[in-house]
């Protein structure tokens, strides 16, 4: 009798200590401290916020994969770095540089090192709901120089989306 009491009460301790609240949109989930990448796509609807001075930090872990990145905003201006360190594989680091546009949308050049090569590839984001949204769509190389850009980028989406952390677990 007693152990059955210990263990409802003990039950009843976790549940109020997992207290957490209900997403708030269709495109908010909960997570994990350590966010793994979603294909889940913001509803064309939700406003893009207007985005303050600051330094914004993003990971998410899938597996033993991680990608790390860090914004850092001052008024129009967009510097920072993005890790994808997928696990016993090739990963590509480097920074990213760019400004926001008449969007809200963040247009970004990701200038990396993959397989020991130099590479810059462009990339477009939002910041919406705590999360990254990364707009994938077809990459070209145009000129045969390692300068990836969108072939259309009408055409891509907003299929990848990262958790928003604390900027100090980026160094973990």
């Amino acid at each position: 009798m007693h152990k059955s009491y210990y263990i409802l009460a003990t039950f009843l301790l976790l549940a109020a200590c997992n207290n957490q609240q209900a997403p708030q949109s269709s495109t908010e989930k909960l997570s994990e401290s350590t966010a793994t990448p979603t294909t889940e796509k913001p509803a064309e609807s939700i406003a893009l916020p207007a985005y303050t001075n600051g330094t914004f930090c993003f990971k998410a872990m899938f597996n033993q994969d991680v990608t790390n990145i860090q914004l850092i905003i001052l008024d129009n201006n967009i510097t920072g770095f993005m890790n994808w360190v997928p696990y016993q594989k090739d990963s590509a680091r480097g920074t990213l540089t760019g400004t926001k546009n008449a969007n809200g949308e963040l247009d970004l050049l990701y200038d990396y090192m993959i397989e020991g090569n130099k590479q810059t590839e462009t990339k477009v984001m939002k910041i919406t709901n705590e999360k990254l949204w990364i707009k994938k769509g077809e990459l070209l190389d145009a000129k045969n120089d390692g300068h990836l850009v969108y072939k259309d980028v009408s055409q891509a989406k907003y299929d990848e989306s990262i958790d928003k952390a604390d900027c100090k677990s980026l160094t973990e």
